[in-house]
Parts: C-alpha cells; structure tokens; sequence
C-alpha cells in the first residue's frame, strides 16, 4: 500500500505550511494524482483520513484531481496517451519522447482557514 507512504509525505509538507503560515485550520488539500503512480483513491483518501486524526489537519478534506498520461515525440511532434501507451511514437515510431504527465504527486491547492 504505497498510498500510505504517498500520504505520509503530503502530510509531513503541509505541517511545514500550517506551522510557517500560522494558519488556525486546513480545511481541503487538494491533490493532483499522476496516472503513473497508480493510486487508488478511495485507498489515498482513507490513508489520509486515518493519518491526520489527533493532528493539525484533523477534519481536512482531500480532493484528488486524476492528471493521464500524456507523451510527446521530439521527432515528429506527436502526442499520445493512455491509449496507446509506451515509450515508441505512434505515428512515427521514435524512441525519442517525453512524458509531459502523469507521474505528478503535487498539492494543487488547499482551503485554510488563518
């Protein structure tokens, strides 16, 4: 359960917010989940309901925002997703590309009260 270790970190940045911002409560954090890190949400948002219980972020609500795969080929210019996934070209065949998205783990947003 990856999600677990995921949620550890998020948890461990926003302290560092809430302590250096003096805020009195977060109220929503919103996450943006790449496709490559293969989370499940509704196992994301239950680590992290049961890791802020008896912290500053008790009662804090996550929101998960799912961002896909998205490649671009340097050779061609082509993009491509989930449905043709892998590292050639579809439309060329090059080995030469980028992933543009889908491995974010970054807090979007968050709703706090100071």
């Amino acid at each position: 359960m990856h999600e677990l270790s995921m949620v550890k970190a998020v948890i461990d940045a926003l302290d560092d917010l809430y302590e250096a911002n003096e805020w009195s409560a977060i109220k929503s954090v919103t996450l943006r989940v790449g496709a490559m890190r293969q989370v499940i949400p509704h196992i994301l948002t239950f680590a992290f309901t049961a890791s802020i219980k008896g912290t500053n972020l008790e009662g804090a609500e996550l929101v998960i925002i799912p961002v896909p795969i998205e490649f671009l080929c340097r050779s061609c210019g082509g993009r491509w997703g989930e449905s043709d996934l892998g590292y050639l070209c579809p439309h060329c065949g090059s080995k030469d590309v980028d992933m543009l998205q889908g491995m974010e783990m970054d807090i979007d947003s968050l709703e706090v009260e100071e």
